[in-house]
């Protein structure tokens, strides 16, 4: 079942065009990642799904119905996560409230649920347990990775978007943020994932689509990407060697 469609996709910045035309679609219960270099359109591709964008056009289907020109807040109470470049917590609030910020779209959902469920973060990030009452700031960068994919988690989305997760990382920990990454799918959530990492994103995707210039290249199975030797040499194995 396509969860995720998007058909003839543009955006805008003031410099101009960022996506041209870009049509792709993600099947519920995959991990698909965007591949491509800086300025590709990768990042603006998520941000357009998650409403972020204000020059758009083209359609963006999820779930069976159109979302393009809702709302963030909207396209968040759809079960639609966005875990942006970067980060972004709150460095003076604990790691405990920033995950505990991810439920913000459920509106409604009792304390003592919510409470259960930023338990069971710890429990699916032990990592972070000592660290629940840390403010943000003071955490490594992979700790960081942690608490913005447990934030999103927290959301209960059936698509979770990740910008970069790899981004900063030391090699180690880029391994242990993809085999977390590799669980949250094994737990039944669907994951679109923006990437320069190729190597690692590809070993834990089932689909790619290589972006250039804000036009779709090439998608496929991890295995047809790695055999195109034209692909390889000029997308994969440059981003795999840069990340």
């Amino acid at each position: 079942m396509k969860l995720l469609e998007i058909k003839g996709l543009t955006a805008r910045y003031n410099a101009g065009e960022v996506l041209k035309g870009l049509d792709l679609c993600v099947e519920e219960g995959e991990i698909v990642a965007l591949l491509g270099s800086n300025g590709a359109g990768k990042s603006t591709t998520l941000r357009a799904i998650s409403g972020l964008m204000a020059n758009v056009s083209g359609e963006i289907v999820f779930n069976g119905a159109p979302i393009l020109g809702l709302k963030t807040a909207a396209i968040a109470r759809l079960e639609i996560a966005y875990v942006p470049e970067g980060r972004r917590l709150f460095p003076g609030l604990s790691v405990r409230d920033n995950i505990l910020l991810g439920s913000s779209n459920r509106r409604g959902a009792p304390a003592t649920q919510l409470k259960k469920e930023v338990d069971a973060m710890f429990d699916f990030f032990p990592d972070l347990k000592a660290l629940e009452h840390a403010y943000a700031w003071t955490l490594s960068g992979g700790q960081m990775q942690m608490v913005a994919v447990a934030r999103g988690l927290m959301a209960k989305p059936k698509l979770l978007l990740l910008d970069e997760p790899s981004l900063g990382l030391g090699p180690k920990i880029v391994q242990q943020v993809f085999k977390i990454i590799a669980e949250i799918r094994q737990r039944g959530t669907t994951v679109l994932l923006v990437e320069q990492n190729a190597s690692v994103a590809l070993a834990v995707a089932d689909r790619a689509y290589v972006l250039d210039a804000g036009v779709l290249l090439v998608s496929g199975t991890p295995n047809e990407l790695w055999g195109n030797k034209q692909v390889r040499a000029a997308y994969l194995g440059g981003l795999a060697a840069s990340a």
